[in-house]
């Protein structure tokens, strides 16, 4: 009966790789274009797959491909276990990687500038300006405490924050 039922009951490795790549496209897709780099998931899954895309740009492809250098180190530390904690320079690993075509945004260290989120109708109109600079380190460090304690691994698959807002940093600052 063991034999009879191994097809219906083990996971299909093939099925859910292509299943993870497919998920994976998708989240750098959706970041990506939010942050003015657009591209299907198809070019995605090539560029993962060490292929070329078919219609992505140059720039669009550094996105693309800086964005899933951080992603495949997450998904390596998801099995990391009870010896997994978050830490500032995690995070700050993981802006470098994704930021990592933009030196001029000083990929892997916290911001000295006021950054803001703009309105969607005028560009020059903020909607919202982050804390000051000199608060971020503490409240990196708050965020650090809060999803080692009671962030989305604790609380469970889905759980914890929704994503962050993308801020932009004021062009008149420099």
């Amino acid at each position: 009966m063991r034999e009879d039922l191994r097809l219906h009951v083990q996971p299909q490795a093939r099925w859910t790789k292509q299943l993870r790549r497919s998920l994976t496209a998708g989240a750098i897709v959706g970041s990506n274009t939010i942050e003015g780099y657009p591209a299907t998931v198809d070019d995605v899954e090539a560029l993962m797959a060490g292929e070329e895309p078919l219609e992505t740009s140059e720039a669009t492809r550094r996105e693309l491909e800086a964005y899933q250098r951080a992603m495949t180190y997450i998904q390596a530390l998801s099995d990391a276990g009870g010896e997994f904690r978050y830490e500032v320079g995690l995070l700050n690993s993981l802006h470098f990687m994704m930021q990592e075509p933009h030196p001029d945004k000083r990929p892997g260290r916290l911001r000295r500038s006021t950054v803001y989120l703009s309105s969607p109708d005028d560009a020059l109109v903020p909607v919202y300006t982050g804390p000051d600079p000199e608060l971020v380190p503490e409240l990196m460090n708050e965020l650090v405490a809060w999803l080692n304690d009671r962030g989305p691994r604790r609380a469970g698959r889905g759980a914890g924050l929704d994503g962050p807002p993308q801020p932009r940093q004021d062009p008149s600052l420099g």
